[in-house]
């Protein structure tokens, strides 16, 4: 894949940047990114790393659009008076994603702290700084007057009102002198390895062609988790990432998005250009899994038919089990491998099962009333699921296909396309979170090419 095809013409800023998804999408498509704003030192270090030095490392609502307009300008960036193609940004809404929306339900159902009254919660909430970041968006928009802007948010917020309002037209109306238009998109449709949906905001300045919506692929074409890290499968993960993978070509459309993901180039600090066609791969580490799960995890099924794959034969079809369908009934008759039968305890703790290892440690076990859906084991044969940022805290939701262990950073950037040049800073912690609020490269790229589409029709019709 060619990325290194950005153009003086084709100007763009990257706003609440993370490790540099979107960027690097909009770079293959054509873009000169030629700044990012990012909070999160870690993120920002990955994307100086893997696509260049022109981030600031910043806290938006104190970096003010007019200081980066004047930096861009001062170092020769921008000219006076030039315009800018494209910003484009994800601003964090943590407050209207399903995980905020649940948390919120249940404050109100229990009746706990400020939630108590259905009018104070509701204005505490609309009122939360977190859920207003967008407005830093449209700050920059307003300061660069930028030919067209791309906005990506959690799907979550189109069910969202404010007062009698939704809070979709809300937002449009904040883009004076620009078209707007929004859409949720699936990532899966385009050629990325996960059903991820998001809502897009595409922004185009009245007087230019109106920007189209890539058109989705064929479902036929969707790539399933297997597809993603087949070849990941027997490489076992290492204490600091660090491990060697053998190329295997393929025709197969699995065996081309993973040569797509060991072609793509990545751009180092000191000008060199890496690509991913070495056997030596990073972030290829995970967390341990304690004893509670060695017990539980065997008994979280996907429900995805079997595979064989050369001389391993990976599980026969089984019905889908969920953790909410193992509690409690079937811990006391789990055997774990490395452990005898009689070191592995049910009971009660205030109402509540544990489990104890021969060493005396005990593991508290989840109430399956709240946690039904605490672990879930992905599925081989269809996309992953959204991939989200609290796997930082722990990646329960995601039990690799067939192994008993979470999956890793590396697995879990491939499911959002980030190619095997692209290397994460930080601490495995970190490099979760950035992953999981990351814009899937891909998806960005095909965002970029229908931007690029319109300038051109611009251009052909002045």
């Amino acid at each position: 894949m060619r990325t290194n095809v950005g153009s003086d013409d084709f100007k763009a800023i990257d706003l609440f940047a993370g490790p540099g998804g979107l960027s690097l999408g909009l770079t293959s498509a054509g873009f000169q990114v030629i700044a990012a704003v990012e909070l999160d030192p870690d993120a920002g270090k990955t994307y100086r790393h893997n696509i260049g030095n022109h981030t600031e490392i910043e806290d938006i609502t104190k970096f003010k659009p007019k200081t980066l307009h004047n930096k861009l300008i001062d170092s020769g960036v921008l000219k006076k008076g030039e315009q800018i193609s494209l910003i484009a940004g994800g601003p964090p809404c943590p407050g209207f994603s399903l995980i905020g929306r649940s948390k919120i339900s249940d404050l109100i159902k229990n009746k706990k702290g400020s939630y108590k009254k259905n009018k104070e919660w509701r204005h505490r909430f609309i009122d939360d700084p977190r859920n207003h970041l967008f407005l830093e968006f449209v700050k920059y928009v307003k300061q660069f007057q930028p030919d067209y802007f791309i906005m990506e948010n959690v799907s979550g917020m189109t069910s969202y009102q404010i007062d009698e309002d939704p809070v979709v037209e809300v937002i449009k109306k904040k883009f004076t002198g620009y078209h707007v238009e929004e859409r949720v998109l699936s990532a899966a449709d385009f050629g990325v390895p996960q059903d991820r949906r998001r809502i897009i905001f595409l922004g185009s300045k009245k007087g230019l062609n109106k920007c189209e919506f890539p058109i989705p692929e064929q479902k036929k074409n969707t790539l399933n988790a297997l597809d993603a890290i087949q070849d990941l499968i027997e490489i076992v993960p290492t204490k600091n990432g660090v491990v060697d993978v053998r190329y295997k070509s393929s025709s197969s459309k699995g065996g081309i998005f993973r040569k797509q993901m060991r072609d793509w180039i990545c751009h180092r600090q000191n000008g060199d250009q890496v690509n991913g066609k070495s056997s030596r791969k990073t972030s290829h580490w995970t967390r341990n899994v304690n004893d509670r799960d060695r017990v539980i995890f065997p008994l979280i099924k996907s429900g995805s038919p079997s595979l064989s794959k050369g001389p391993i034969i990976y599980p026969s079809s089984q019905p889908k089990q969920i953790y909410g369908d193992l509690y409690p009934s079937q811990w006391s008759t789990a055997l774990v491998p490395g452990f005898k039968k009689a070191n592995l305890k049910t009971s009660t703790v205030e109402n509540r099962h544990y489990i104890e290892n021969k060493n005396g440690t005990r593991w508290v076990m989840y109430p399956s009333k709240n946690f039904k859906d605490k672990m879930r084991r992905i599925r081989w044969n269809e996309p992953a699921p959204t991939v989200v940022a609290h796997m930082a805290k722990d990646g329960y939701m995601f039990i690799h296909p067939f192994h008993n262990r979470t999956i890793t950073v590396r697995e879990a950037a491939r499911f959002q396309s980030f190619p095997d040049s692209f290397e994460f800073s930080g601490s495995m912690t970190s490099q979760f979170r950035q992953v999981g609020n990351a814009v899937p490269p891909l998806l960005a790229k095909k965002l970029g090419e229908v931007i690029l589409e319109s300038i051109k029709q611009n251009t052909k019709s002045k």
